[in-house]
């Protein structure tokens, strides 16, 4: 018996529509690729159930005949090319024909569309497995096409579907990326019967960024362009170093007219703000490459979403350099026209710090009279050993003795040094030790550059980070206590305005917020409204916070629901942590030293910050004697 069977028609189209259609972004995109190439001038989006339930596409390009209504559902009808040879200097996305067979193989099409000078337009009912459905009818000039129940007969297909958000914030996306591309067109998106966004024509790409972008975001853009020394030529407007976001939803980039992802053209677009915008943050960018036909390939990828460059190299350099310089441009304009000087630079004199009165001189007498404590900073591995107290000369700095007891942090305090040792039980006895407990002591000698706490070891000098530290501390607070941390009613609730993309990311996400402390909700299209922080928080941007957790879930929505939940709390805890731990810089007094290392003692996993950077380091003894030539 035969073991290879030829699949039907209808079984291989299924299949092979997987290729195509991945989600509903991708059948939107290739609907308002047709759209264009018809020379349509207003398109019109209308979704239901992030696409899942209806995807319709209005547009009043130069529509179809009965003919080519027909045609353009069947598998490798294309106005794109008639050779293979045609690949390589195609211009246009192509016209009613490259993906509609595919879509037509796993949802319901409804089509009706119109030529201009047609007395009656046709309408085209479409079901999988079926004979298409004609009749006449009066339309306007243009099409409609509707595409109903997607994946209705893959049901292996659509349980692989995202979310509602996350289909959604896809589909908001690209249709952000088309209104970059062609701002001559006038888009509308509408969804559940609403619409969401309406973006007139427009000869001006700043405008463009204002319909699409919020206001804050237009504030800070620049339009340039690369010099004209090349066969490449990009246009683009692009963020100052003032304005960032948290992930790289920001970035477009759009190559001979199409919205394409490139990895590399990423990662130099945001090399040109190396040393502009801090570690972890990201431009905004909508850049348009044009290159000729024959030095780039966008059929690599079947549903075009990636192209390859003949001189990719090249590409990158002009992409960066271009960055580079329209920063450098952009700063020098501000200087100029910000910075004045009070007086001829000829009259100026060397500045001199003024006298710090809290400044205490280092006691070098006292330093070198003391003995070398027989003891190490406490570790988690470290076994309690009984030692003496060790005698200290009377002209020391006086040294303190710190109880058992946990020293948790007063939340209800204003001051970050009040929070950090309002409880301390400390006191100050002379002639002993600094101890945190009476069988490990330890010698604190006092702060370095406002940043590091300086700890004698036999074997060593130790240094413990402040802000790591007591980010640490903060951490494991809100990890195991968040739901009982203390909370502080805003007197005035503080308004955020976020863009229509990131409210839609995150409002389903607001109750991991709500667990930590902090009441939100959602009081317009665009705004969210705080009403009480935690005690640790209050005086802190919770606007920052926000903005980093929506690049958070835009990063991890690949995630299952568990992992996804677990992530996200762990940065929201760490960011919090982060923003209300004790800074470098900020100065210490001895006994908020003292009740952060004692409190350092007692929490878990404190050799490192949630972040990953080391809480302390060791200076061995044998590395300073060898600095100081005493070994060889």
């Amino acid at each position: 018996m035969a073991k290879i069977k030829q699949l039907s028609p209808y079984e291989a189209q299924k299949i092979a529509a997987g290729e195509v259609v991945e989600r509903p972004a991708n059948i939107v995109k290739e609907l308002i690729e047709n759209s264009i190439d018809a020379g349509a001038t207003r398109i019109s989006i209308y979704i239901e159930d992030a696409g899942k339930k209806l995807i319709r596409i209005v547009d009043n390009g130069c529509g179809m005949d009965i003919t080519d209504a027909q045609i353009c559902f069947d598998r490798h009808a294309t106005s794109k090319i008639t050779h293979v040879d045609e690949l390589e200097s195609i211009n246009s996305f192509g016209f009613r024909g490259e993906a509609l067979a595919s879509i037509a193989a796993i949802s319901q099409i409804t089509l009706i569309t119109k030529e201009e000078h047609s007395l009656e337009g046709t309408h085209v009912t479409l079901n999988p497995g079926y004979d298409a459905q004609l009749k006449s009818v009066a339309c306007n000039t243009g099409t409609d096409l509707s595409v109903s129940n997607l994946f209705f007969n893959v049901p292996a297909r659509k349980k692989f579907l995202k979310t509602v958000q996350t289909e959604w914030r896809a589909i908001q996306l690209l249709f952000n990326a088309f209104c970059f591309d062609y701002p001559h067109i006038h888009f509308s998106l509408f969804t559940e019967n609403k619409q969401v966004n309406n973006c007139p024509a427009t000869d001006n790409l700043k405008n463009r960024a204002l319909q699409i972008l919020e206001p804050t975001s237009f504030q800070h853009l620049i339009k340039t362009t690369s010099p004209e020394n090349s066969n490449i030529t990009i246009n683009a407007i692009i963020s100052d170093h003032q304005h960032y976001r948290y992930d790289r939803s920001g970035i477009y980039f759009f190559v001979n007219k199409r919205w394409v992802k490139n990895q590399h053209l990423g990662s130099a677009f945001i090399k040109g703000y190396a040393n502009v915008i801090p570690s972890g943050r990201y431009p905004i960018g909508a850049i348009s490459i044009t290159v000729p036909a024959n030095e780039v390939d966008i059929n690599i990828h079947p549903r075009k979403e990636e192209v390859k460059f003949l001189h990719p190299k090249k590409v990158e350099q002009v992409l960066q350099e271009m960055v580079t310089q329209t920063l450098e441009r952009n700063l020098s304009t501000h200087i100029n026209k910000e910075v004045t000087l009070t007086r001829p630079a000829s009259q100026f004199e060397p500045s001199v710090s003024p006298k710090n009165e809290h400044f205490v001189p280092f006691n070098f007498d006292a330093f070198f009279a003391q003995q070398p404590l027989k003891n190490n900073f406490p570790t988690a591995t470290s076994s309690p050993s009984p030692s003496a107290p060790t005698p200290v000369p009377t002209n020391a700095p006086q040294p303190a003795v710190l109880n058992d007891d946990p020293l948790p942090f007063n939340n209800t305090q204003t001051d970050k040094q009040q929070s950090l040792h309002a409880q301390t039980q400390s006191t100050v006895t002379k002639n002993s030790t600094h101890v945190i407990s009476e069988k490990q002591p330890y010698h604190l000698i006092g702060q370095y550059n406002k940043t590091y706490l300086l700890i004698e070891k036999e074997d060593g000098l130790f240094l413990i980070d402040q802000h790591a530290a007591h980010e640490r501390i903060l951490y494991e607070l809100f990890a195991n206590r968040f739901a009982d941390v203390a909370t502080i009613q805003l007197m005035f609730p503080q308004t955020i305005t976020l863009s229509e993309h990131d409210i839609t990311t995150i409002t389903p996400h607001l109750e991991i917020l709500i667990a930590h402390g902090i009441n939100i909700e959602q009081c317009g299209y665009n705004q969210l409204m705080v009403q009480s922080l935690p005690v640790h928080l209050k005086d802190q941007s919770i606007t920052e916070i926000i903005k980093e957790m929506v690049g958070w879930i835009t990063e991890n929505t690949l995630l299952d629901t568990a992992e996804f939940k677990k992530t996200i709390n762990h940065k929201l805890q760490a960011q919090m942590a982060c923003k209300a731990a004790v800074k470098a810089g900020d100065t210490l007094t001895q006994e908020t030293m003292q009740e952060l290392l004692s409190t350092l003692e007692k929490t878990a996993n404190r050799f490192s910050c949630p972040h990953g950077r080391p809480t302390g380091w060791l200076l061995s003894l044998n590395e300073i004697e060898k600095k100081f030539k005493r070994q060889i």
